[in-house]
Parts: structure tokens; sequence; C-alpha cells
């Protein structure tokens, strides 16, 4: 100050404050970078545990719906009517006194998904579409099939209940004896026709009916849109997959786009690593220009119109189940 230098210091210090900030801030970029780096990282490891185990709830639902198939056939038996005593009788149909009073147990995995949602809040923003496709699969299609599965398991608990408290040869049903009178509630009474109407409609394994069918459909396109983003060439285990789901497909990519149904509501066609989906439903190329899809509601057929230049406008929807709900629907976007 006596020699009249304070504004050099004090310039001085400015720039050295600067510099601080400067290296701080580096430093937190530097820091902002590797924990982003870490994260993505963290969240590459947990996509490939939920793809993990999609792959073991497919595979184990192959084989309940095979079994769900089977009882189908059973239930469709029992309400033609055209079972007999002498049908009861033989060891053989020893299973026919079970149509209605079991369920083939399926519960998917939850493991992976629970760490998804613990790590989700730092989940990199690119990742949206993916969050979101994991979010819908258990906490929507997952979140209707338990509540199904659980009110169908209520069922068969409330007929073997009635069963113990009204008949006196539930018992011997355990044991698996037979008796007359057991045979008789079997083929004539009309509560055990009821509940196999209501076995037939609520059986979450049904092959006509199930909800198992749709979390199975949509399991399988989330396992291939987490392949699309992992880009690991993965390839399920189990051969018995792609012979239910068909070969990725190497044409019919002018389908993909969102489309406007009748009462506006949009819906859209991905490319989910080779396979195409509509919404969570999997598309089956049937030819260039249509496609096919089944779920627990309608069998439907998909077939492109055209214009002139060769491009989808958009296609007709043709319920093969009900012709009342055929609709034409219109391509709005191109992916």
């Amino acid at each position: 100050m006596e020699t009249g230098k304070t504004g050099k210091y004090f310039k001085y210090a400015i720039g050295e404050i600067f510099l601080v900030m400067i290296g701080i801030l580096l430093a937190l970029q530097v820091n902002n970078w590797n924990e982003t780096r870490t994260n993505e990282e963290r969240f590459m490891k947990i996509l490939k545990e939920v793809r993990n185990d999609l792959e073991v709830d497919i595979d184990r639902s192959i084989r309940v719906l095979e079994r769900g198939k089977e009882m189908d056939s059973l239930v469709n038996l029992v309400l033609d009517e055209n079972l007999t005593t002498e049908d009861y009788l033989k060891e053989e149909n020893r299973n026919l006194f079970w149509v209605g009073l079991q369920f083939s147990p399926f519960d998917y995995q939850k493991t992976a998904f629970n760490k998804f949602e613990g790590f989700n809040n730092v989940i990199p923003q690119k990742y949206e579409t993916i969050i979101s496709s994991i979010n819908n699969h258990y906490n929507a299609t997952g979140k209707l099939y338990d509540d199904l599965y659980q009110i169908f398991r209520e069922q068969i608990k409330d007929r073997h209940d009635y069963l113990a408290n009204n008949q006196n040869w539930y018992y011997l049903l355990r044991m698996q004896q037979t008796t007359d009178e057991m045979i008789d509630f079997f083929l004539n009474d009309p509560k055990y026709k009821n509940w196999i109407v209501q076995h037939q409609v609520d059986n979450t394994a049904s092959d006509k009916y199930g909800v198992l069918k749709d979390l199975q459909s949509s399991a399988f396109g989330l396992a291939n849109e987490i392949s699309d983003i992992l880009n690991d060439s993965f390839k399920f285990k189990n051969d018995k997959l792609y012979k239910k789901f068909g070969e990725p497909l190497t044409q019919a990519s002018d389908w993909i786009g969102k489309y406007e149904e009748e009462d506006k509501d949009v819906v859209i066609i991905k490319n989910k690593n080779g396979y195409l989906f509509l919404n969570q439903y999997l598309l089956k190329l049937v030819s260039k220009d249509t496609l096919f899809f089944d779920s627990r509601y309608f069998n439907s057929r998909l077939v492109a119109d055209r214009d002139n230049g060769g491009q989808i406008n958009g296609y007709k929807f043709i319920n093969l189940k009900d012709s009342t709900h055929n609709e034409y629907v219109k391509k709005i976007e191109d992916d």
C-alpha cells in the first residue's frame, strides 16, 4: 500500500481465485463424467440381469402354457357333456377329477427388476424408452397377471373348501379313490359346470384366454429390446423359443411407425431386435402384406393398405373371432 501497488496485488488475487474456480469446475465435471460412466455400466449390468430373468420366465411359461392347453381340452370335454361314468372309472383318466380343481403355478422373476427400481433415479436420460418398456412390462402387464393369478388361485381354494365342507367323499378324492356319488357330482351337478365355465375364462395359463400369453409375449419383446441396446449378439438358450416365436424378420420394416385407430387411439409398431411388435404383441409375418398376432382377446390379421408407390398408408385390422371389431387403422408417422 505504501508503494501504490494495491491494484496489482488485487488483480493477482482475482486471477488466483479464477484459476481455483476453474480447477474446481473441471474437477466436478470430471467427477460427473466418471459418475455417469459408472452409472451407465451398472445400468448395463442390470439390463443383462433383467434379460436373464425374462429368458427364464419365457422358458418356464412355454411349459406352463402347454399344460394349460391340455387343461383346455379337458374343460371342453366336460362342457360338451360327452363324458360317461365309464370315462371316470378308467385309471388313465384320473386327471378328469381335477378339472377345475387345480392350476399350473407360475410366478415370474422380479429380482433384477427390484434392482432396477432401486437404481431408477440415476439412469441416464437417453435410456428413457427402455425404462418405460421395463416399467410397462412389470407394473402394467405383470401387475394385471399378478392380480388375475391371485383371484384364480383363490377360486381353486374356495372350490376345495366347498367340497371339504359339503361332500362326504372329498377325502376319498384326495386319496385317489372313487365313489358313485363322486362321479355323479362331476357328471351332473350344475355347480360343478358353473365352476368349469368360470375356470375356462379365468385360468391364467389357458392357451385360449390366459393372461400368461400376453405376459410371455411382453417378456419376449422386452428381452429383444434390451438386446438391441446391449448389442451383444444375444441368443436364447432354448431353441423351442424360436420355434414358437420364429426367427427375426428380414423384411417388413416398412410396417414400423405410429398408427391411429378409428377411435383416435394411437398404436405403435416397433422393431425389437428384428421382431415386429404391435405395442406388446408379437407380430408374425404371413406374407409381405399380412401380419398375424394372437392375444387373450383376439386372433387377428393386419393387412397392409399401400399407395401406388408401394408405401403403407395403413392396415385393415381383421379380428378372426369377431368381425364386428374389424377396422381400418391409418398410418400417421413413419419410424
